[in-house]
Parts: C-alpha cells; sequence; structure tokens
C-alpha cells in the first residue's frame, strides 16, 4: 500500500489519485498539506471558478421510513401536519422559485415513509396513490 506522504506528493504535483492512492490519502494524519492537496488539485481540474445551479427545493414530504441520525431533513409525522405537499402548495414553491429567477426545481423527499407510517399512507390514498414515488411522478 502507498504511504499518504507519497500519494500527497504525486498529488501536489497534479497526479489524480487513482483508488489505491486515493486509500493511501485516507492514513493522512496531518490536515494542513491535505487541503494543500486538495486545494492543488481542485485548482489544477476547476481553477477558481465557483458554480452553483440556481433550484428551488420542493420539500413533498420530509417523513423517511429510515432512521439516518445524522439526517437533518427528516422527521416523524406531527399531530395536525400533513405527510406530503398538497399540489397548490408546490406549485407556490415553484412560482416563488421561479419568479426569484431559479431555473430548476429539485424535489426533497424521504425514502418511502409510507412504508413506516400509517399517516403517509393514508395520505397518499386520498391524494390518489399507493406510493410517494407515484405521487412524485405525477406532481413533477
Amino acid at each position: 500500500m502507498i504511504n499518504s506522504s507519497e500519494c500527497l506528493d504525486a498529488a501536489g504535483n497534479g497526479q489524480e489519485p487513482g483508488v489505491v492512492e486515493a486509500q493511501g490519502l485516507a492514513g493522512a494524519t496531518e490536515l494542513a498539506p491535505l487541503l494543500a492537496t486538495a486545494t492543488r488539485l481542485r485548482d489544477l481540474g476547476h481553477r477558481d471558478l465557483v458554480s452553483y445551479s440556481r433550484k428551488v427545493f420542493i420539500p413533498l414530504t420530509q417523513l423517511c421510513r429510515d432512521v439516518c441520525h445524522y439526517c437533518t431533513f427528516a422527521r416523524p409525522p406531527r399531530p395536525g401536519e400533513r405527510a406530503y405537499l398538497s399540489p397548490d402548495e408546490v406549485l407556490a414553491i415553484a412560482r416563488a422559485g421561479a419568479a426569484a429567477g431559479c431555473k430548476e426545481a429539485l424535489f426533497t423527499l424521504g425514502d418511502k415513509p409510507e412504508r413506516r407510517y400509517k399517516a403517509a399512507s393514508r395520505e397518499l390514498a386520498e391524494l390518489g396513490h399507493e406510493t410517494t414515488i407515484s405521487y412524485l411522478a405525477e406532481i413533477a
């Protein structure tokens, strides 16, 4: 296995790391040389350009069947709140995004919440759907 200092040297000279080199970089213990190398590779590939996409995020639902302890998006159902945005709410968010200059809409949602929460499957049925993906396809 290649050691991390060899990988840093190679990357610092503009060589894009492969799998073996990336694994070697995972062993780096000093942050400053690693950051300097990452900066050099970024600059070689992209110069100092920063790009972004003008998009509006539409949270179709924040329910999710998974319990990822790092996730700050998903949450369980709350009494008195709907599980999904209505078509009118989706359109309102999309129109506000368009008015703000957004060129894309990115729908955000959890993974198959209808498999975990009765509130989600009930609301989907009221909307004429069995799955979140079916509702997403219609609403998009």
